[in-house]
């Protein structure tokens, strides 16, 4: 009997224990870790995470099992090896990373160590130390001398100086080579003393051990700790520091230890139990955030959570049903971001969650109520006075949730079917609950349903009902009728009040209210718009003509903010505004920054701005600054079988339904969420055709060649999920007019002349905040043709073009002219000397001296007299055939000249002796009509003849011109000479040939040369 009572009491009391620790379950809810995932659907060379980097410049460097990574918050670099290249990365599989004090990026990989210098886009390799082969390189550590210390698990301890290039080689047992040593440095084992040059050391066969950098030995460190001479024989992995708090696994004792190298003494060592009964011994990585919370991986794929000061211990798991924990079941590494978020580096890509900043908290119903799933989920919502919710489902179930400690209550309503709970509103402790058939209430006290009846007369013309809305103490239902049906809770009366509109339009119906701020009942009627109560007359009455079809008919909810503005929402158009006041209507859709125009529901917060919600995809907008914050929740991603709904908290949060997912967003920490160092913006790469360009700290100016005059600037800020939609206000100066601001990460730049351009970009955060202007100089080559000098020398020369062409043409201009004046005396010149040889026939000398001769012959030698007389016939005829050209040729010119010798050899018979001896080669050449003839008849008339002294008169050619020469006899007196003919066949000549006539007079001859032409 008395083992009976025994065993009683025991179950009394355990039943007692696991009711207290359900209950303190219950009130506290463990915190809960909701991640975000960054895998290689994003860019990532591997899902397999195995180290952290966050260089100097800001970019995150990722080690991975199949390359290395250079992250800026969107885009991924990716350095992977090139048996080809021996400038390339040693090994795809990183397991350790670190930067110099030149910036040099340094990896401790499988076969050895590499480094990464940014200013040359090269790798310089180590395989081998003093002929051994490296091997396994499990750490790699920058010390704050500059040096660079890495191990490999074979070959034991090394530093790398910078300064000299030189690799020291430093075992445990100074007798050991790196051929004979034994000891097994494994990853996560090398860290740099806090406050002495030292390392701490942790080694699967050696335990813990201290190296002194100065001394270059392993010993005792400047500090004594005994209590950690204890861990020297143990198996110790998984270094990390806490500020002054070493913290390490030890796998021997099977404990988590935590000692304070400051106060020199030992913490915390603790144990680690999984709920999956598996051994968490040995540790891969621990990793400790900056409120000193633990995070812990096991190779038995096992993860914790140790909270800070207690390091109370919370297991948490990979859940392949839930997107929101953790990606992998194993983490390799760990990272917290500037802004709070803890980053683990997994074996299926990154997960990130922030405990210290989320500004939504998520409750998955589904989990204590599965039923939650089927159909739509939530869809209406009302707070109760202490803080809990009441929530509606689409399957006319109601729900009793209590956010702070998790508890979950539900009631089935009587007789359901498929209609939803369209609105719940609490009144005097009860709840009505409106749906499609009527009005249910619920008594929280009693936890029973009740029917609100419904009058008979009224009963038939009772619509299907589509909304409800509570207005003081009344119940508003409107649907598919021109007439509105209202409950006054206190008196459980129903009044029906008319909506007047002259719409035929079988689809017409009620499809949103609204109670506005200072009471007064609004209708958002499809297709008359928007109509409001009026209280005088008891009616209905219509306020602004109805937008398109293509929004009336897609309306989705219907708020209003603090400043009177009515806030709607469309499935499929976006977001619309309508000013009461100014009866106007503003649109927004993803155009216009909207992450997505299929809109279920907006809601304004305390604050102004209006949140939407489409599925998963959320937007916050500022009226401010007319700006989008846009963010996605990574639930129900596959599932598109639910509407969300918003509805306001008394705090001033907004709760999102998201079928079985309940959100509640925070809206004053995202408005206050501050831009931290990492937010600035981080110029990653400018790519040109085929070349990429990356961006460093050392790279200010950009050259882009002429034949790639298209290039993009691809840029984004490491920032967390929490911030992670911030827009960026970027600028080409010198080609764009004013800057642009987008949510895209990158610049596009096409058919860009050349020169020098600036580009500067901006990060700009939802509530206006800029962060720090990030630069960078580019210039593009230009063809010869396209330079400035090269135009300015184009137009130099069109100017001196322009200039000749003047010139030429006003020295033509004055050429025409002279040429005409030329003319013009050359006309008047030959003129002379055809008036003149006319004369010179024609004058009553001649004609006398000729008809004398003839006279004489006729009476002496008749036949000889008809001779002359055809012979002067031909002259004169001749000149009158010529007197109107210029030219004639020479052989035609002597064969009329023969005829004149003959006249005059028979009148002065051996008195004149002519001879012509002209070259046949010049008879062709041409000269002016009658030159000969004057030139004798010039020699005839100034000269004497007689029987004793004949005139000799000789003509010939030589050197292309015609000589008349003759024998000087001249008379003392010429009768009939004007002085002029010479001088009138020179200027003739002048203008026709640039060889001048050549008159030579001596004592004894006279010679004239003509030029023949």
């Amino acid at each position: 009997m008395a083992g009976k009572v025994s065993l009683w009491r025991w179950l009394v009391c355990l039943g007692w224990y696991l009711g207290v620790l359900n209950d303190l379950q219950a009130q506290s809810r463990p915190g809960q870790f909701e991640f975000r995932h960054i895998q290689e659907e994003h860019g990532l060379s591997s899902n397999t995470i195995t180290s952290f980097h966050q260089d100097q410049d800001g970019f995150l460097w990722i080690g991975t099992i199949d390359g290395l990574n250079r992250y800026d918050g969107h885009h991924f670099v990716v350095f992977k090896s090139n048996r080809k290249d021996s400038t390339s990365l040693l090994h795809n599989t990183i397991y350790d990373l670190c930067e110099d004090q030149n910036g040099n990026i340094w990896a401790s990989t499988e076969v050895g160590i590499s480094q990464y210098n940014k200013a040359t886009g090269r790798f310089h390799n180590i395989r081998f130390v003093n002929g051994r082969r490296l091997g396994w390189c499990t750490n790699v550590l920058c010390d704050r001398q500059g040096d660079v210390w890495f191990t490999s698990y074979y070959a034991g301890l090394f530093r790398y100086v910078v300064r000299t290039g030189q690799i020291q080689f430093f075992p445990f047992n100074p007798a050991d080579t790196p051929q004979t040593i034994s000891s097994r440095i494994s990853l996560q084992s090398l860290i740099e003393d806090p406050d002495h040059k030292g390392l701490w050391v942790g080694d699967k066969k050696q335990g813990l051990q201290y190296f002194d950098s100065s001394r270059g030995r392993f010993g005792q460190p400047p500090a004594k700790h005994p209590q950690l001479e204890t861990y020297k024989q143990h198996y110790v992995t998984a270094l990390t520091l806490d500020d002054h708090r070493l913290i390490f696994g030890d796998a021997t004792d099977e404990r988590v230890v935590v000692y304070d190298l400051k106060q020199q003494q030992l913490v915390k060592a603790f144990p680690l139990i999984s709920k999956k009964d598996r051994d968490p011994f040995d540790l891969p990585t621990i990793f400790a955030d900056r409120k000193h919370n633990l995070w812990i991986s096991s190779s038995s794929y096992l993860m914790f959570f140790a909270e800070a000061s207690t390091y109370r211990v919370t297991e948490f798991f990979h859940d392949e049903a839930s997107p929101s924990s953790v990606a992998g079941s194993l983490f390799f590494a760990a990272w917290q971001h500037p802004d709070g978020p803890v980053w683990l580096g997994t074996v299926n890509g990154i997960s990130h969650t922030n405990l210290e900043r989320s500004f939504y908290t998520t409750h998955n119903l589904a989990q204590q109520f599965p039923a939650l799933s089927d159909h739509y989920g939530i869809t209406s919502f009302s707070e109760d006075p202490d803080g809990s919710w009441w929530l509606g489902t689409s399957r006319q179930d109601l729900l009793h949730y209590h956010p702070e400690t998790g508890r979950l209550e539900t009631y089935r309503l009587p007789n359901q079917t498929a209609h939803s709970i369209g609105g719940i509103f609490a009144h005097e402790g009860l709840l009505y609950m409106g749906m499609e058939t009527g009005l249910t209430t619920f008594n929280p006290q009693t936890k029973q349903f009740a029917t609100v009846p419904f009058p008979d007369p009224l009963r038939a013309d009772l619509p299907k009902i589509g909304h409800i809305v509570k207005r003081r103490d009344q119940l508003w239902l409107t649907g598919a009728s021109k007439q509105v049906w209202c409950y006054t809770i206190p008196t459980r009366q129903w009044h029906r009040y008319a909506i007047i509109s002259s719409s035929e339009d079988p689809k017409f119906r009620v499809r949103l209210s609204l109670v506005d701020q200072r009471g007064d009942l609004w209708l958002e009627i499809y297709p008359e718009g928007f109509f409001r109560f009026s209280q005088k007359t008891g009616q209905f009455i219509r306020d602004q003509r109805p937008m398109d079809d293509e929004y009336s008919l897609t309306l989705t909810s219907f708020n209003q903010d603090k400043r009177g503005n009515f806030w709607l929402s469309s499935i499929g158009q976006g977001l619309i505004r309508y000013n009461p006041y100014q009866k106007q209507y503003t649109y927004w859709n993803e155009s216009d920054g909207l992450n997505s125009a299929r809109i279920w529901a907006a809601m304004p917060d305390q604050r102004g701005n209006i949140w939407t919600a489409a599925y998963n995809k959320f937007s916050v907008y500022s009226p401010n600054d007319d700006s989008f914050f846009n963010f996605f929740i990574p639930f129900n991603q596959a599932s598109p079988e639910y509407v969300n709904y918003l509805f306001p908290l008394r705090n001033g949060h907004i709760l999102a339904a998201m079928k079985t997912y309940v959100l509640e967003f925070a809206p004053e920490k995202l408005s206050r969420t501050p831009v931290s160092k990492s937010s600035n913006v981080l110029i990653n790469a400018v790519e040109t055709g085929d070349t990429t360009h990356l961006i460093h700290r050392g790279v200010r100016h950009i050259r882009v060649s002429a034949d790639a005059k298209d290039f993009t600037v691809y840029f984004a800020t490491l920032v967390s999920a929490e911030n992670a939609i911030i827009r960026y206000k970027y600028q080409l100066e010198g080609f764009d007019a004013s800057p642009k601001i987008t949510s895209q990460t990158y610049a596009v730049y096409n058919k860009m002349p050349g020169g020098d351009y600036l580009f500067t970009v901006r990060g700009v955060t939802p509530d206006g905040t800029e962060t720090v202007v990030r630069s960078l100089t580019v210039h593009i080559d230009s063809y010869v043709y396209e330079s400035k000098w090269f135009w300015a020398c184009i137009g130099l020369i069109l100017l001196g073009l322009l200039l000749g062409f003047m010139w030429y043409r006003s020295d033509q201009t004055n050429q025409l002219h002279q040429l005409q004046v030329q003319a013009t005396r050359l006309e008047r010149d030959k003129t002379e000397i055809q008036y003149q040889n006319l004369i010179n026939h024609l004058n009553p000398h001649f004609l006398f001296n000729s008809l004398t001769s003839l006279n004489s012959l006729i009476m002496a030698n008749p036949r000889e007299a008809s001779k002359f007389l055809r012979k002067l016939s031909i002259i004169y005829r001749y000149i009158l055939q010529n007197k109107d050209k210029e030219l004639v040729t020479l052989g035609d010119e002597l064969t009329f000249v023969q005829n004149y010798i003959d006249l005059q050899q028979a009148r002065f018979g051996t008195d004149l002796q002519i001879t012509v001896d002209v070259s046949p080669d010049c008879l062709t050449q041409l000269i002016v009509p009658v030159t000969i003839q004057n030139l004798l008849e010039n020699a005839i008339k100034h000269n004497t003849m007689d029987e004793e002294s004949p005139l000799r008169i000789r003509i010939y050619t030589v050197n292309n011109a015609l000589v008349v020469a003759n024998n000087l006899q001249k008379k003392v007196f010429v009768e009939t000479s004007n002085k002029q003919g010479l001088a009138s066949l020179r200027s003739l000549y002048h203008y026709l040939s640039r060889r001048a006539i050549d008159i030579t007079e001596t004592d004894t001859h006279f010679m004239v040369s003509v030029p023949l032409l």
